[in-house]
């Protein structure tokens, strides 16, 4: 199966960029309309794979960096025009390349840097005082940056892969949790129903891990981790881990 990396620089000055950045809907759909019509009944994202992440351009406030890997290659010519910024490198911009055959170079023991913007959430099943009943059953964001380290250590479990500490090396550092805003957007509901509210507790996470079972951790690449993958979370992202700082590790 072919997956396809795409890697966009997005002009915020844009009033169509400006609008998709500022409600997770509006992305979501700005990035479906760059693929073909789903066949009836399959929900477009996973029919093509879609996994995507936006992130802030380094000194570049106006510019925006939209990743989208996907198993079909996709039409950004879609995009209205004057939405791309300049090309960074000789790539161009829009880029795209082909990653399914490093994926498949994948084996156990492999270490990587990676970065995951991820959605946890912890679903409340009993009372405690001062907090409101009407969220229980419900899942929340988890906010503590302990609650969601332990919510990745999971998720690496159940994907093939672990966590390494760096914490000794001083270009690396260990793997870190950082809360970003929440993201917010507005869906409309068919048939003229009002519009329903979104909202998503955001984490970035950064550091290094090692694959453990490498056709999991394949999955997972692929599909996913965590979940609001429709809304921009779950979108693995692997760097080489250098062999110089290899053995740095506890």
């Amino acid at each position: 199966m072919a997956i396809y990396l795409s890697r966009l620089i997005l002009d915020l000055r844009h009033p169509a960029v400006r609008r998709s950045m500022g409600d997770v809907h509006q992305l979501h759909r700005a990035i479906l309309a760059a693929f073909p019509r789903a066949p009836a009944g399959a929900p477009a994202r996973e029919h093509f794979g879609i996994l995507y992440r936006a992130e802030a351009v380094e000194r570049a406030p106006l510019l925006v960096r939209l990743l989208v890997q996907s198993t079909e290659l996709p039409d950004w010519s879609r995009l209205p025009g004057g939405a791309f910024g300049p090309a960074p490198d000789e790539r161009g911009n829009p880029a795209m390349r082909r990653v399914d055959e490093e994926y498949a170079r994948i084996t156990n023991d492999m270490r990587f840097i990676f970065r995951l913007r991820a959605n946890p959430t912890k679903r409340l099943h009993t009372h405690r005082p001062g907090r409101e009943d009407r969220l229980l059953g419900k899942r929340v964001a988890l906010l503590r940056e302990d609650e969601q380290l332990a919510w990745l250590v999971r998720k690496g479990a159940q994907h093939g892969f672990r966590l390494l500490n760096t914490a000794l090396h001083p270009e690396i550092p260990a793997v870190q949790a950082a809360t970003q805003a929440t993201e917010r957007g507005r869906r409309r509901l068919p048939e003229g129903g009002e519009a329903a509210s979104l909202t998503f507790g955001a984490t970035l996470f950064t550091g290094c891990l090692q694959v453990t079972d490498a056709e999991s951790f394949r999955r997972a690449l692929i599909s996913g981790i965590g979940s609001g993958k429709a809304f921009g979370f779950g979108l693995l992202s692997l760097a080489a881990y250098q062999e110089r700082i290899a053995g740095s590790d506890g």
